[in-house]
């Protein structure tokens, strides 16, 4: 059984990476194309250049490909272990939930989706089976993003605005 969902992780992890590519680009290019327009780079029509487009789409890929790895290693290993039939699932259901919320218009994290669905599959072989202390390290990381990326936000726009004035 192991090695036909082996080959059916071909296509849960190429959808997946359409996924992710669908939700993190879009907020890239997003942010991108507003600065872009905020400055009158894009004349009267707000709209977002195709090279915008690619260039975002080229950036998450070589990250994908460069440091995606070492998560890759941490989520299929070490929060708990995956067979392919586990693998499978888990790819399935954060491609259905990222796509399923590129196609509404909602930004989400693809780390979210397939932490949750990594612990989702590790809980149906039985409770102990996820590593509870590395998923808890995982979602006081996310808890702690959001403000300490504020503030480091915050600090460098008041530094640069006084520089520059």
């Amino acid at each position: 059984m192991d090695h036909i969902f082996r080959k059916m992780q071909l296509f849960s992890a190429a959808t997946y990476s359409l996924g992710h590519g669908m939700n993190d680009a879009q907020k890239t290019m997003g942010i991108i194309a507003m600065a872009l327009y905020s400055k009158g780079l894009l004349g009267d029509t707000f709209h977002i250049p195709f090279w915008v487009v690619i260039l975002c789409y080229t950036v998450i890929a070589m990250g994908t490909a460069s440091g995606g790895w070492r998560i890759v290693k941490t989520m299929g290993t070490r929060i708990t272990r995956l067979r392919p039939i586990g693998g499978f699932c888990a790819e399935t259901a954060a491609a259905i939930s990222i796509i399923g919320a590129s196609l509404a218009g909602i930004p989400v994290s693809t780390t979210h989706t397939i932490t949750g669905a990594i612990v989702g599959v590790g809980s149906t072989i039985r409770v102990t089976a996820v590593r509870w202390g590395i998923a808890g390290t995982i979602i006081w990381a996310w808890i702690f993003t959001i403000p300490v990326s504020a503030f480091i936000s915050a600090v460098l726009y008041f530094i640069l605005k006084t520089l520059l004035q």
